[in-house]
């Protein structure tokens, strides 16, 4: 069985378990970690440190904005300074993406990938602007074949690729949902092929 967090356990069993998001931050915050507003990977990575190391990671979040700032002015030629990932935005900059190919089609983690890239402009004090996000957004969406899976994504990734296999045709999520609950309660890598690896 897979362990449950605890300050004693090493890095290798932590990597092992699966652990939700609410778990990680509640874990995270009594290792004295401050959580802000990092994603499940990013806290996973600063549990990970803590656990090799022993001590607390003094990294702390990137904001997507300064503290009550007004939202940027939505341009192609306003450099990003405080970013709000809502539809308005989401919107905004499919609009940007069409003007230049209208035939454009949505794929799979783009706007995980795309706030991936840039977060890393953030934390690298880098100056681009609306229209550089729709250019990258673009270059996402015209990648050939699927997008890298999402790190944290785990389950998600674990469905797809179990649904995927034809020997699963005609497979009901709520058995698919079953197979990763077992998958979930071992030690060890939580993919698809490590499932198909267990004496079930």
């Amino acid at each position: 069985m897979a362990k449950k967090l605890s300050k004693a356990m090493s890095a290798d069993e932590f990597d092992a378990g699966y652990y939700y998001a609410s778990e990680l931050k509640k874990f995270a915050a009594s290792l004295g970690i401050k959580t802000g507003n990092f994603r499940k990977i990013e806290l996973e990575t600063l549990i990970r440190t803590y656990l090799a190391t022993g001590e607390v990671p003094d990294k702390k979040p990137t904001l997507p904005r300064k503290n009550k700032s007004e939202r940027d002015v939505l341009s192609a030629t306003t450099l990003v300074e405080n970013y709000v990932g809502d539809k308005t935005t989401k919107s905004f900059l499919l609009d940007l993406v069409r003007q230049i190919n209208p035939s454009a089609k949505d794929k799979s983690g783009q706007w995980y990938w795309l706030n991936d890239w840039r977060r890393q402009m953030q934390e690298d004090n880098a100056a681009f602007t609306y229209r550089d996000i729709a250019d990258k957004l673009l270059a996402l969406m015209e990648t050939k074949g699927r997008l890298p899976p999402i790190p944290s994504a785990r389950m998600n990734n674990f469905i797809t690729e179990f649904l995927a296999d034809p020997v699963n045709e005609g497979t009901s999520r709520e058995e698919v949902l079953k197979a990763w609950e077992v998958l979930k309660a071992t030690l060890g890598p939580k993919t698809y092929d490590a499932y198909k690896k267990l004496d079930i």
